[in-house]
């Protein structure tokens, strides 16, 4: 029998006011010495008023400038490879995914607070760059600890709060590929990991009608489902829980430069059209549950929101299908052609 050990956050706290928390959290870490990673804004809006909170610790603190692995290593150069007990991390995505990798290649616990709720990767052991503009995903330690304190999130940019809602929703197409890939093909599958990622996921697309994520009972939602999205990712060690053919779909658009989508924005449009696939195929989608509950809290649904064209959606959804080959999806098993995404952007309205 094979037994896998599975890291998973220690603490965990999603609240008004729960920032405070951070010193309760770095002695229950014992942490004594460590690096603070954040940017200009944030450092101004809300590290400022940590001082006294930090009064006891011995802390260094760097601004993060870009979302790539350079920065990571220049951190770690000019930290001078100090003996940090813990990485800090406050700000938004490219705080957080270099702060993974700065803990990581440091081996410190991290300590992840975010500052908007725009994706999944709050708490997943994942940290994702855009490299020569082309994405790519490194594989980091989970966070030891995530502070989601929704009176600093809820004033982050609406956009930003709908796109995490678009990432979240997108777990409900992911786990359909992965069953397919089990019945398939084989695959191993996680009942548990697969749970964890789409219930929250199912969840909000129930309450779609009644959202307003301005507001703290239905931002915990959404925060709630976003870390357990990334707990299910470290729960198997794979993305596979959240990351399906929406992902690729994508991931193609990074690839190719084309619109101005966040990414939220992108798996929730991929979303609409895989469970068109899904449901047609395998009567097992519902594509305009997944498109009314996006209309709802005014997240886009169609390629022109989000800049793009017709003719470039097409392109990403052919070039989708060539992408990470060992991930089966249901592109890989059904194979559509360009003339079916045609009709399935035209009955669904995406394109």
């Amino acid at each position: 029998m094979r037994f896998k050990t599975v890291e998973l956050p220690h603490h965990i706290y999603i609240g008004e006011g729960e920032i405070s928390k951070l010193g309760k959290v770095l002695e229950s870490l014992e942490v004594n010495y460590f690096l603070l990673l954040t940017d200009s804004l944030v450092k101004n809006l809300v590290v400022v008023n940590l001082k006294n909170e930090l009064a006891d610790w011995d802390y260094d603190m760097m601004i993060v400038e870009t979302a790539r692995m350079e920065e990571a290593r220049k951190i770690i150069m000019q930290s001078g490879f100090s003996d940090y007990d813990a990485i800090v991390g406050i700000g938004g995505g490219k705080v957080l995914d270099v702060s993974k990798v700065v803990s990581t290649e440091m081996n410190a616990a991290f300590i992840s607070i975010p500052t908007t709720a725009s994706h999944d990767g709050i708490a997943s052991p994942v940290a994702s760059f855009k490299e020569n503009g082309k994405p790519i995903s490194i594989s980091t330690n989970p966070p030891s600890a995530v502070i989601a304190d929704l009176s600093i999130i809820k004033n982050c940019p609406i956009r930003l709060l709908r796109s995490g809602y678009g990432d979240l929703i997108s777990n409900i197409s992911s786990v359909k590929d992965w069953q397919l890939a089990r019945d398939l093909v084989g695959e191993d599958y996680n009942e548990v990991a697969a749970s964890i990622a789409v219930m929250p996921a199912q969840l909000m697309v129930s309450k779609a009608d009644d959202l307003d994520l301005t507001l703290s009972p239905h931002l915990l939602m959404l925060m709630r489902g976003l870390i357990m999205s990334g707990v299910a990712i470290a729960f198997v060690g794979s993305s596979r829980p959240a990351s399906g053919a929406e992902h690729k779909f994508s991931h193609a658009i990074d690839y190719l430069g084309y619109g101005n989508g966040t990414h939220g924005e992108q798996v929730a449009i991929g979303t609409i059209i895989m469970e068109y696939l899904h449901e047609r195929n395998y009567g097992k989608g519902n594509w305009e549950l997944v498109k009314e509950s996006l209309e709802k809290v005014r997240a886009p649904t169609t390629a022109k929101e989000i800049g793009l064209t017709k003719e470039q959606v097409l392109e990403a959804l052919m070039m989708a299908k060539k992408l990470r080959k060992k991930r089966f999806t249901i592109l890989e098993a059904v194979n559509p052609t360009k003339e079916d995404f045609e009709i399935i952007l035209s009955k669904t309205g995406v394109a």
